[in-house]
């Protein structure tokens, strides 16, 4: 069985939102260098703003011809041992583009797969809301949303108008939060291997 400390985890941001000028693209951007810097991780940004998904007519198994990109989308959290979503809260939920996406997957497509929610917002709750529908959408898709959260209070006094950060007392969230997610995909991960030799 390969060694914890060689395996590298993938862990892709899937960001859930396709507004112009959305605050949650600096949250998202900032945490996928905090992920590129440590060697275990193998991640990348899913913009669903960039993905353009089309609406959802028929189910994914269904369609003859399903589009090309709603299959890479679909096909990367297959393959990934974790998901980080971020989000930002919309009038007390979350955005219709990512339910949309997130409507695509097959039943069970999730199954055991640590989730790392990132909610955003600028008021003083941090899109707590929003956080608590996700959870039931990730659990119905078998995911395991990890017992810690991350969310981004107050986003526009957070980051300046480049992404960067202002307030280095966030570092530390962001890190403990990081670290919980990679801790259950690593178990889960070593729990699969483990499960395949009997």
């Amino acid at each position: 069985m390969e060694e914890l400390s060689k395996i590298k985890l993938k862990i892709p941001i899937v960001l859930g939102s396709c507004r112009i000028g959305r605050e949650s693209l600096k949250v998202a951007k900032f945490i996928l260098g905090e992920l590129i810097e440590q060697n275990r991780i193998d991640t990348e940004l899913i913009d669903l703003g960039e993905y353009k998904l089309p609406m959802l007519e028929e189910r994914l198994q269904d369609s003859s011809n399903p589009p090309d990109n709603v299959l890479q989308f679909c096909s990367k959290l297959g393959q990934a041992d974790g998901i980080l979503l971020v989000t930002p809260e919309y009038k007390n939920g979350y955005p219709g583009v990512l339910k949309n996406a997130l409507d695509y997957l097959e039943p069970q497509a999730l199954k055991y797969k640590p989730i790392g929610i990132c909610t955003v917002s600028s008021g003083r709750f941090g899109g707590l809301d929003c956080l608590a529908q996700l959870r039931l959408v990730c659990l119905a898709l078998g995911g395991l949303p990890i017992p810690d959260k991350l969310p981004v209070a107050k986003v526009k006094e957070l980051f300046d108008e480049n992404g960067k950060l202002c307030d280095f007392g966030f570092k530390p969230k962001i890190a403990s939060f990081i670290n919980e997610l990679v801790w259950y995909s690593e178990a889960m991960v070593n729990q699969k291997q483990f499960s395949s030799l009997f």
